[in-house]
């Protein structure tokens, strides 16, 4: 069993883990799939199971005190998701629903608890997926905070290119799967906003887009924009 989608290697956590480690949780799980907008994990339900995402993407949101979904993360193939629950023993913070077909690995938290005892490999890899993760959610907040509506799309552009591409420096070309909606919440700006910028960065030709979908085709001018260096002319 193996992610569909290996491209960028040791840079996915289930990819960073060693061959048996991978091997003992495969033997601890059961495949699934689960068709687009279906809920793998709902915010505020009892732990139950750790996922790895053999095929497809899945988009993590929670309720903020407003009472909107709020995305926090795009995750795809070789990613582990749904993890902190089965192990901190407390209800699910956050939602897991399918964006396409998605194909994964359920580790139902019983056995998942016996394996981390059995295997430290397994503990120390999912310790520093949660301290990866931390450092991107705290990029993503401080870049969103930018007061230049160019400058601040462009990098929250650049924070999400990187969950779907970890090997970002060589992509010549990025596909983000995101509705406007999450990338105004992700911005922090109000919708109509954002069709302003996403209409400036048009016209700079650095991204296209399409139904649900963000693609980003001049990289190195986006990280220029970001850096809040001026747009070629």
């Amino acid at each position: 069993m193996a992610p569909s989608d290996d491209t960028h290697g040791e840079r996915r956590a289930w990819l960073r883990l060693r061959q048996a480690d991978r091997t003992a949780l495969t033997e601890s799980g059961y495949e699934r799939t689960w068709l687009p907008g279906e809920i793998l994990a709902l915010e505020g339900s009892p732990p139950s199971s750790m996922y790895v995402i053999l095929e497809g993407w899945v988009k993590i949101t929670a309720r903020n005190y407003r009472g909107e979904d709020a995305p926090l993360a795009a995750r795809g193939p070789a990613e582990i998701v749904g993890e902190l629950s089965p192990i901190s023993q407390l209800s699910r913070s956050a939602t897991i629903t399918a964006l396409d077909k998605v194909r994964t690995l359920v580790v139902p938290h019983d056995r998942l608890l016996n394996l981390l005892q059995r295997h430290p490999g397994i503990a120390r890899e999912l310790l520093r997926t949660t301290g990866i993760r931390l450092q991107q959610s705290d990029r993503l907040r401080l870049e969103s905070g930018g007061s230049d509506l160019t400058q601040r799309l462009a990098a929250v552009l650049l924070e999400l290119a990187v969950q779907y591409y970890p090997d970002w420096t060589n992509v010549e070309r990025a596909s983000l799967n995101v509705t406007q909606e999450d990338l105004a919440s992700y911005a922090r700006v109000s919708r109509r906003t954002l069709l302003r910028g996403l209409d400036d960065l048009k016209r700079l030709s650095v991204i296209a887009t399409g139904r649900h979908r963000v693609t980003i085709t001049e990289p190195h001018i986006l990280r220029d924009l970001a850096a809040g260096n001026p747009p070629p002319p």
